[in-house]
C-alpha cells in the first residue's frame, strides 16, 4: 500500500464514530450545560470547536476516545477496591494539576476521588539522582490545625519513582471540608545496599536470636510538600443516608443497626450496642447483596472505626453499591469477632512462660530478656493461608498499673515444631524491667453463626 491508499484508508476509518464516541458528545454537552461552563455554541463551526477543546480537556471525553487516555493509569491503580474502579469507570474524578520540585524532587497530585466522608488522593513522586523516595503524608486544616477526627494512611508503600501513589482519608462522623492541607514529608533511600553488620561490630548491634536490631530513628527528611486541596462542592454532597432501627441479638449480644451510608467511594453500616453485653465487638462478618451483586467488606485501609470509649467498633466499612441500580439491598450478618469485657487485659508470666488468659487460637511460644528490655513471642493460628492479624493492641501495664505502649511487632519463620496453619508473633518491649506484664488482647474468640441473619433495607423510599 502506497502513501495515498494510507491517507484514503484513514479518511475512510474517520467516516465511522468510534462505539465509545457514540454518546460521549451528548453526554458531555449536558454535563456543560448542568454546570454552566460554556454557552451554547451559535454556529456548527462553533460546535465543532466545542468539540474540539472537549477531546483536548475534558476527561471523560479524553477517555471515551481513547486517544489522551488520562485515567487509564488511574483505573489501574484502584484495583485494589472495587468501589473505587467503578467509580473511576463511572468518571468520578476530580482532576487536579499541582506540581511542586524541591532538592530535586518531584511532587504531583493528580487526582481525587473524593466524596461526603471520604477522600482518595493519587500522586506521584520522582527524582532523577537515584534511589527510592519514600514519604509520610501529614492531613490538616488549611490553616494547620487539626481537622475533624479522620483516620488516614497510604494505600501501599515501596511505589516505584515516577508511579501513581495513593492514599485514603476516611472521616469518622464530621463530612469532608471544602479543602485540606496534604503534607508529605519525602526521604531518598541510597541506591547501594546498607552495610551489612558482622560480629565485630557493637554487641546492640548483632544480629541473632537473641537481640533485636534497634534502628536509629529516621532523619530529618529531605523536604516537605505542601498541597492545599480544594474539593469540588459537586463531589463533597455525593451520599445518602438511610435510618434502620433493626435490632439484632449475635451470639447472646444486642445490638441496634442505626444507619445504612452509601457514598461513591465506600458504604457505612453503623450500630449501637447494648449496655448489657457481656463482650465488645471488634469484628462483623457481613456481606450487603442487591441487584445481583454482593458486596463484601473492605479489606484494604479503614476497615471499621469505633467512639473510643469503648471496644465496639460501631462504623463498618463495605464496596458500595452507589454505581448501581437496586430497589433493596440485604444486609447479611454472618458472624462477629468478641472481645470478652472479663479479659480486657491478661496477666503474662515472662520468667515462668505462661499467661493467665489468651485468645482463641493462640498459645504462648518464648520471653527472652534482651538487655533492658524483653522480646515475647506467640504463636497464633491463621484464619487464611498467607494471612497475619494482630492479636494484641499496642498498650501494656506494668505490675504498678503504668500504661505503655510498644511501637513494633514482627511476624517471623516458623519454629520447627510449630503447626504449618500458624505464625509466630513476636512483641517487643523496650527499657522494661518487670518479669510479668499485663497485654491487652485485641479479641478473645470468633463466632460463627450456624445460620445468616439478614434484614432488608429498602432503597425506593
Amino acid at each position: 500500500m502506497n502513501r495515498n491508499e494510507e491517507y484514503s484508508a484513514l479518511l475512510r476509518e474517520l467516516e465511522d464514530t468510534p462505539p465509545a464516541l457514540e454518546k460521549a458528545l451528548p453526554r458531555a454537552r449536558a454535563r456543560l450545560r448542568r454546570r454552566r461552563v460554556l454557552q451554547p455554541a451559535a454556529s456548527l463551526a462553533g460546535l465543532a470547536c466545542c468539540f474540539v477543546l472537549l477531546v483536548n480537556f475534558c476527561a471523560p471525553v479524553a477517555y471515551a476516545c481513547s486517544r489522551v487516555p488520562l485515567l487509564r493509569e488511574l483505573a489501574a491503580a484502584v484495583t485494589f477496591s472495587p468501589s473505587l474502579s467503578r467509580a473511576v469507570d463511572n468518571e468520578y474524578v476530580q482532576p487536579l494539576e499541582l506540581t511542586q520540585t524541591r532538592c530535586g524532587i518531584t511532587a504531583q497530585v493528580e487526582y481525587l476521588l473524593v466524596d461526603q466522608k471520604q477522600v482518595n488522593i493519587f500522586y506521584r513522586l520522582d527524582t532523577e539522582s537515584g534511589g527510592q523516595l519514600r514519604e509520610e503524608p501529614r492531613i490538616l486544616s488549611l490553616d494547620g490545625s487539626s481537622p475533624a477526627p479522620c483516620s488516614y494512611g497510604l494505600n501501599s508503600w515501596d511505589v516505584p519513582n515516577g508511579q501513581l501513589r495513593s492514599m485514603t482519608v476516611d472521616f469518622v462522623a464530621e463530612d469532608v471540608p471544602d479543602a485540606l492541607l496534604l503534607e508529605l514529608d519525602v526521604w531518598q533511600d541510597p541506591e547501594e545496599d546498607a552495610p551489612t553488620l558482622t560480629e565485630e561490630g557493637p554487641a546492640d548491634q548483632q544480629v541473632g536470636e537473641d537481640v533485636w536490631l534497634e534502628l536509629p530513628p529516621d532523619p530529618e527528611p529531605l523536604t516537605t510538600f505542601r498541597f492545599a486541596l480544594h474539593f469540588d462542592p459537586t463531589f463533597t454532597a455525593s451520599g445518602r443516608q438511610i435510618e434502620l432501627g433493626e435490632t439484632l441479638t449475635l451470639d447472646g449480644q444486642t445490638f441496634t443497626f442505626t444507619q445504612l451510608e452509601i457514598y461513591p467511594t465506600h458504604l457505612r453500616l453503623d450500630l449501637e450496642e447494648s449496655e448489657e453485653n457481656t463482650a465488645w465487638l471488634t469484628q462483623l462478618y457481613f456481606t450487603v447483596e442487591g441487584g445481583g451483586q454482593v458486596y463484601q467488606p473492605v479489606s484494604n485501609g479503614v476497615t471499621a472505626t469505633g467512639s473510643g470509649e469503648t471496644h465496639t467498633m460501631t462504623s463498618y466499612r463495605a464496596e458500595s453499591p452507589y454505581f448501581e441500580k437496586a430497589d433493596s439491598l440485604t444486609i447479611r450478618v454472618t458472624g462477629a469477632e468478641w472481645l470478652d469485657k472479663s479479659h480486657e487485659r491478661t496477666l503474662v508470666d515472662l520468667a515462668g512462660g505462661k499467661a493467665d488468659f489468651l485468645p482463641e487460637g493462640v498459645s504462648f511460644y518464648e520471653a527472652k530478656q534482651v538487655g533492658s528490655g524483653w522480646k515475647v513471642s506467640f504463636l497464633a493460628r491463621q484464619r487464611k493461608e498467607s494471612y497475619v492479624h494482630q492479636i494484641f493492641r499496642t498498650e501494656y501495664y506494668d505490675p504498678e498499673g503504668n500504661q505503655m505502649e510498644y511501637h513494633s511487632w514482627s511476624s517471623g519463620a516458623l519454629p520447627m515444631d510449630a503447626p504449618d496453619d500458624s505464625f509466630l508473633v513476636t512483641l517487643y518491649l523496650e527499657d522494661y524491667p518487670y518479669d510479668q506484664v499485663w497485654l491487652c488482647p485485641q479479641y478473645s474468640r470468633q463466632w460463627q453463626a450456624p445460620e445468616a441473619t439478614c434484614f432488608t433495607v429498602d432503597l425506593t423510599q
